[in-house]
């Protein structure tokens, strides 16, 4: 049994006429009376049977009638079910963001960028950092920003920025550490980081490090237990406001940073993947150019 066959059954029943029925379905007679003659055979029932001119449907015609426009109907509304969402895969822009001190210029750009065109959707995700290759290979992210370089042929990768680390500690708890304070200086302290990209035990070798996810809690660890944050540039702010008598130094001079990259599949077939993945490299490009002038 074929869909066709049961869509020639259905049109034929409808018109009760053989001639007529080939007619809206534009194929030849003899075709539509072979293909109804092969459902017959393959259900061992007459579904048609004549008066005068014109066909009627037989008992059993019509109870398999009923059941042939629900699995008709059935089938029209799955095709519709795929082409939907087909078409909200096409027009949906799947992105990931790695927190970064650069996250609410990126959002600004991303916000700008769809409002110029209002028939784009999106979703933002929140994956894991192993996974974001694999997610991009097969397209269930369009776009990551992330401190990931994609090696991968299939995949390509433009440097957007450099997320720099500062360290914070309240100076009149007993800490007395200096501007530009050494690997060993920090070190020897019990050190607290907010959920961390990089990894602080491979900078840190020698230290007790703790990651956390509040900054409440590193905020308490640094006022009353004399421990120092090594944190970014956002997140030191977040703890000076709440406790402006914290100092606060950046760890430049020992090259603790990690880069940021914008990275997307090459042959990715959405134009607005594309054309933000551009804008991403002209706008972060134009930044570093301001930086540096």
């Amino acid at each position: 049994m074929e869909i066709k066959q049961l869509k020639y059954f259905v049109e034929t029943a409808r018109q009760e006429h053989m001639t007529e029925a080939a007619m809206v379905l534009n194929v030849a007679q003899s075709a539509l009376s072979r293909q109804i003659g092969l459902l017959e055979s393959d259900l061992g029932i007459a579904l048609f049977r004549r008066e005068g001119r014109n066909i009627k449907l037989t008992e059993g015609g019509r109870s398999f009638y009923e059941d042939a426009v629900q699995i008709l109907d059935s089938i029209a509304k799955s095709k519709e079910r795929l082409i939907d969402a087909t078409d909200r895969k096409e027009h949906t822009f799947n992105i990931h963001i790695t927190r970064s001190d650069m996250t609410g210029k990126v959002l600004q750009s991303f916000n700008h960028f769809i409002k110029q065109d209002g028939a784009i959707e999106f979703t933002i995700h929140s994956e894991s950092e192993e996974t974001l290759g694999e997610k991009l290979l097969d397209e269930s992210l369009d776009l990551v920003i992330s401190p990931q370089k994609f090696n991968d042929g299939e995949l390509r990768s433009t440097l957007l920025f450099e997320q720099n680390y500062y360290y914070v500690f309240r100076q009149k708890g007993g800490l007395n550490l200096p501007v530009q304070a050494s690997s060993s200086e920090l070190e020897g302290l019990p050190l607290a980081a907010f959920d961390p990209v990089i990894e602080m035990e491979r900078l840190f070798r020698n230290s007790r490090i703790h990651n956390y996810k509040d900054l409440s809690i590193i905020q308490h660890l640094l006022i009353d237990h004399g421990y120092v944050a090594i944190v970014t540039s956002d997140e030191a702010r977040q703890l000076t406001y709440n406790y402006p008598n914290f100092t606060v130094h950046s760890l430049k001079h020992l090259n603790i940073k990690h880069p940021m990259y914008a990275s997307m599949h090459k042959d990715n077939e959405k134009p607005f993947v594309v054309k933000w993945y551009s804008r991403l490299r002209q706008e972060f490009m134009s930044m570093h150019s301001s930086y540096t002038d």
